[in-house]
């Protein structure tokens, strides 16, 4: 196969043009007025509202608010955000830096000057010496006291991709705020925007100066790379992966965010397959190793740029790992994570991070974990595929030209492509957790590569009928994993080892109904073995159409057998009663008060045979 080339010539020189001249713009020096020259024709403490009724005439520092504790916010002279904490003068000379001069011509503090003339004759006159810090004080809280109350937490954001309230991607590099008026590229400096709060921060990746085309795309080259892995399904990982790294772009512009979950013994590439990411997202992506959830969200803070995580093992006594897949599951459609500090004072850190993961033993996961992750399984590479491969990555123009490809894109994406795919797998039966994972990672690959790229793969994305039944089928193992809150403790119930029997056998709970069911066992005895963990059973059809396992909402066997779970203290009650009305039935009056070890007690009744047909159906 030919190796594909992106885009050169006159454009590539033009564009790269444009990014020098735009740099050496950005380079001029700042012109800092002597504070005893007027500005604007004002003199020193002179203007409108001095020296606290208003802020004066162009002032450098943009006062935000208040936030609920009384903190003044603002950004300062050069764009960054800042909590006054102190109104000291070093305070006040970081504020208005580099153009300090306005902070002595805006609040001076006179004193008298001699000079001598030609002649020797003596003058005296009054020149600005200092600050009047108090004044300065006095004019930023009243002019923040005007203004609405700020949550830093929630208002502020970060670098990376957003999408403003026309639906328009926005793109934050640090420096600059970018988007795309037809095919013209615009940026504004960081600020106010639409209730949100963007501030000067280190430089990120800015976009591409000309549009790309999708045959002229990094992404086609990048797309014949991933195919070089040994994935289990060929046809679709390589394209699930090209589309986490354009996902990961899009960042906190989407409202979903799927998270890829690469597995696989020693020597199937996994760290080679970071690095090739790293290299398509340098300057724009937070790489580390063995990380912990802590270590992510102090260095992300605000920002909506991609992590990627390798050799998140499931180690022994050890919850590191789940934590940080926690912290994705709350990424992946923009929550908040609350942390206490040292000084008893919460913290909020608002997560909209897409997360890419490896690993040789994966760490447990939840089913919510599960359903929100395309798992991608690698297999060994052929020796001669796995020493001393290259990776054809343009460092310094792959991801500029893949985030230029993606805001020229951004309308037919979030509309068009976005739609098609859920169409075409909802027609499958997926549902629409699956659909915000495989359909997001599947339209952002063919708005990067083009529906023609697709179908060389395998991907016959012109027969929608057929397309959606090879991406169900290729899922459906995944999908078949993802068991409900209440059928996962339904499961717990039933697998659960009946400890005290007297003859010495331990049967489960789930034998007992099977014995009773195959006519192995009397009712009677049934019931005297289920009430050993504080459960019992009513006869077929009386309420249900089978037997029906009776589980009350306390009992000290069930609290020990359902500790340490999600359904712990009686916690496993309110999950039963999420089950379709048809497998647990809870309206039933009377039918439902059993006694229990001579205690009458108030039960869920789990009808064994509308359970057996409810998992026969979903194949699960």
């Amino acid at each position: 196969m030919a190796k594909k080339t992106t885009q050169t010539g006159t454009r590539a020189i033009r564009a790269i043009f444009e990014t020098a001249r735009r740099q050496l713009e950005e380079e001029k020096p700042i012109n800092s007025p002597d504070p005893n020259e007027p500005r604007n024709g004002i003199r020193a403490g002179q203007w409108p509202g001095a020296p606290h009724d208003a802020l004066p005439p162009d002032c450098p520092v943009h006062v935000i608010g208040r936030d609920a504790g009384g903190t003044v916010w603002v950004r300062t002279a050069t764009g960054h955000m800042r909590a006054i904490e102190k109104w000291d003068m070093p305070t006040m000379l970081d504020l208005f830096a580099p153009d300090v001069n306005y902070l002595f011509w805006a609040w001076p503090a006179f004193g008298k000057k001699k000079t001598v003339g030609e002649d020797g004759t003596v003058q005296e006159e009054l020149r600005v010496v200092r600050v009047e810090k108090d004044k300065v004080a006095a004019c930023l809280i009243n002019a923040a006291s005007r203004r609405p109350d700020f949550d830093p937490q929630t208002q502020h954001r970060g670098r990376g991709g957003w999408q403003d309230k026309t639906g328009r991607f926005v793109w934050h590099s640090g420096n600059w705020m970018w988007s795309v008026n037809g095919t013209t590229l615009e940026r504004a400096r960081p600020g106010e925007h639409e209730g949100f709060l963007y501030t000067r921060q280190p430089t990120t990746i800015e976009p591409w100066d000309a549009p790309i085309k999708q045959e002229e795309s990094p992404a086609l080259r990048i797309l014949e790379d991933l195919r070089s892995w040994k994935w289990e399904r060929p046809y679709l990982d390589p394209v699930l992966c090209l589309g986490w790294i354009a996902t990961a772009i899009m960042g906190g512009a989407l409202k979903a965010r799927p998270i890829v979950f690469t597995g696989g013994g020693a020597g199937v590439g996994k760290s080679t397959l970071h690095e090739l990411l790293r290299n398509v997202l340098e300057g724009a992506v937070f790489a580390a190793v063995d990380t912990t959830a802590a270590g992510i969200y102090q260095r992300v803070k605000h920002d909506a740029l991609p992590i990627l995580v390798d050799e998140l093992e499931n180690k022994p006594g050890s919850t590191k790992a789940q934590s940080v897949i926690e912290l994705a599951r709350v990424a992946y459609t923009g929550g908040d994570i609350a942390r206490g500090g040292a000084d008893h004072e919460g913290t909020t850190f608002r997560m909209h991070n897409s997360f890419l993961f490896s690993a040789i033993n994966p760490p447990p996961m939840t089913e919510a974990d599960k359903s929100r992750m395309a798992i991608l399984n690698l297999s060994r590479l052929d020796t001669a595929d796995g020493v001393g491969r290259k990776m054809s990555v343009a460092i310094e123009t792959d991801g500029r030209m893949l985030l230029r490809q993606i805001m020229d894109g951004w309308t037919d994406f979030s509309g068009r492509l976005l739609q098609d795919w859920w169409d075409t797998l909802q027609k499958q039966g997926l549902d629409s957790r699956a659909i915000d994972t495989y359909g997001t990672l599947l339209a952002a690959a063919e708005l990067l590569v083009g529906p023609a790229e697709l179908e060389d793969i395998g991907l016959p994305v012109t027969d929608q009928t057929k397309l959606g039944e090879i991406i169900a089928a290729a899922t459906a193992l995944e999908r078949g994993e993802r068991l409900d809150n209440w059928h996962k403790c339904v499961n717990r119930l039933l697998d659960s080892t009946i400890e005290a029997w007297r003859d010495g056998v331990k049967p489960t709970v789930g034998g007992v109904i099977d014995q009773v069911e195959r006519d192995n066992l009397a009712l009677e005895f049934a019931k005297e073995r289920l009430q050993l963990v504080n459960l019992s059973i009513r006869n077929k059809g009386d309420p249900g159409d089978g037997f029906c396992l009776a589980v009350p909402n306390d009992g000290p066997v069930l609290q020990k057998l359902f500790a340490d779970t999600e359904w712990q203290r009686g916690g496993w009650f309110g999950a039963l009663k999420q089950a379709p009305n048809n497998v647990v039935l809870r309206n039933e009056g009377n039918k439902q008060k059993l006694k229990i070890n001579g205690s009458t007690k108030h039960c869920l009744l789990i009808d064994m045979s509308a359970f057996a047909a409810y998992v026969d159906k979903e194949g699960r």
